[in-house]
């Protein structure tokens, strides 16, 4: 399972985003520009094009002339708790666990 969100960059402004490993960038409409700190190449995405994070960084964006893109995460599973099960009071021991937590892409 995904999460999703969707952006749009309506002007040509370079936009910062901390993007988690493994997150991809998918442009719907227009064209899109990244480069990352250290890096010597630049990436342009056109419409239907992805490109996906390999390392947690720091990602510069900007639109030419406007662009609109998703940014997809993958979700993680929670950690096993069911050690902790037998310390739980009844009540909580009798609610359901979430089976996954959302881990977005961070805005810088």
């Amino acid at each position: 399972m995904h999460q999703i969100e969707h952006y749009e960059l309506a002007q040509q402004r370079v936009v910062g985003l901390t993007l988690r490993a493994g997150c991809t960038v998918r442009v719907d409409h227009g064209r899109l520009w990244l480069t990352q700190p250290g890096q010597h190449h630049d990436i342009w995405l056109l419409a239907g094009e992805s490109w996906t994070q390999a390392t947690t960084g720091l990602v510069w964006l900007s639109a030419e002339p406007s662009a609109q893109f998703q940014l997809a995460q993958l979700l993680q599973p929670w950690p096993s708790l069911a050690h902790l099960r037998p310390w739980l009071p009844s009540w909580v021991r009798r609610r359901a666990w979430p089976l996954q937590t959302i881990q977005a892409c961070q805005p810088f």
